[in-house]
This record gives C-alpha cells, structure tokens and sequence, in this order.
C-alpha cells in the first residue's frame, strides 16, 4: 500500500532523530571501545557519553549484547565495503601497489574505528554467538580482499608461486600495523613501513624497480 506523501512527511522527522539517537550511541559505544576498552564499554558509560539516558538507550538498544551485534556491523562494514581501496589495475605496478597501500591504510586499516573493531573483537571472545558472527564476517572478508587483491594486481599468478598466501601476507601486515595503532607510532616510522610494503608488492608481482 502507497503511504501518502503528507504521512511520509510527518514520519520523516521522528526517523530522523531515531537515528540520530542511535547514532550518538554508536559513536559514544565505539570512543569507550576505542579509549578504555570493552569492559568500560557499559551501557550506563555509554549512555553518559551519548548525552542519553539508560531508559533511552535500551528503548533503542534492549540489552548490550543487541548493543555490541550493532557494533559488529559497524566496525565490520569498512572491511567488507572496499570499492575505495582497489586501484585501476591499467596503472603502472608501481603507482598500483602506492594507490592500494594508501588507500587501504586511510581508509580502512588506519582509521579510528579499526583500533575499536579489535577491542569488540576481543572483548567478544567469550561470547559465542556473537564471536560465530565475527568469524563468519572475517571469512567473507578475507576471500573478497584477496580475490580483489589478485585481480588488482594480476601479475601475481604468474611471478608468484603462491599468489593466494601472498595476499593473506598483506592483509595480515596492514591489520598488523592498525593494532600497533594502540601504541605511539612514529609517523617517519610509519611511512616507511607502508612504503616497505608497497615495495614487497612490487617486487612480488616481478617489477623490476622496488626502490
């Protein structure tokens, strides 16, 4: 049935400030996974940071494990929606492997909320519905990175003797360096590793020039 404009219209702002409701938790859930950790991250700490009260936060969220499912998705879409990582596999290897390494760190690996992902992560360990959920998530993540990996960089199949293993190599490097995000990292220190994994990318796929 076709909903009339005028109702749709009047509807439109209560779903309006829902989701702004929930979405002031979210990010008030994922700072306190962020800074302090999942066991900070209590519905009473996050509702204090969403500026909300409990009573709202569960009418959104009924308990915190609906609460960290929610968070599951969000800190698991950017590793699932990678369309902004890839680069035109018609550029040369060598601006390829920079334009890939780039944008996976700043837009994926380096971003705030992978430090929070792991924290949700580890947090959830003991929790087996919910980790299932993860796992199953990171499956999927890691067949499409390393089947878009492969086709970025096609050279791979026939100049390394495990192409597959290979992209495995580099996205566990580039999860690597987003936890080591916890810790203070030079930034020289940084460049420098992404630029030595650009480099290893190169040469991997038979470019002559890896400097």
């Amino acid at each position: 049935m076709t909903v009339p404009a005028r109702q749709r219209r009047v509807r439109t702002p209560q779903n309006e400030r829902v989701e702004a409701t929930q979405r002031k938790i979210i990010d008030s859930a994922l700072h306190l996974l962020r800074e302090q950790g999942f066991k900070s991250a209590t519905l009473q700490a996050i509702a204090r940071g969403a500026e909300v009260s409990l009573g709202a936060l569960q009418h959104h969220f009924e308990s915190r494990d609906v609460l960290m499912e929610r968070l599951v998705d969000e800190v698991m879409a950017p590793l699932g929606d990678q369309g902004s990582v890839w680069p035109d596999k018609a550029l040369p290897l060598r601006e390829r492997a920079d334009q890939f390494v780039n944008r996976a760190w700043g837009n994926i690996f380096g971003s705030a909320n992978y430090v929070a992902a792991w924290s949700l992560f580890f947090g959830c360990k003991s929790a087996s519905t919910l980790f299932e959920n993860i796992d199953e998530r990171r499956g999927d993540v890691d067949r499409t990175f390393n089947a878009r990996f492969l086709d970025a960089f096609p050279e791979l199949e026939k100049t390394h003797p495990d192409p597959q293993g290979f992209a495995m190599l580099v996205f566990s490097s580039l999860r690597g360096a987003g936890v080591l995000e916890l810790f203070s990292v030079d930034p020289a220190e940084h460049r420098g590793s992404m630029q030595a994994l650009a480099n290893v990318i190169v040469h991997a796929c038979g470019g002559a020039d890896a400097a």
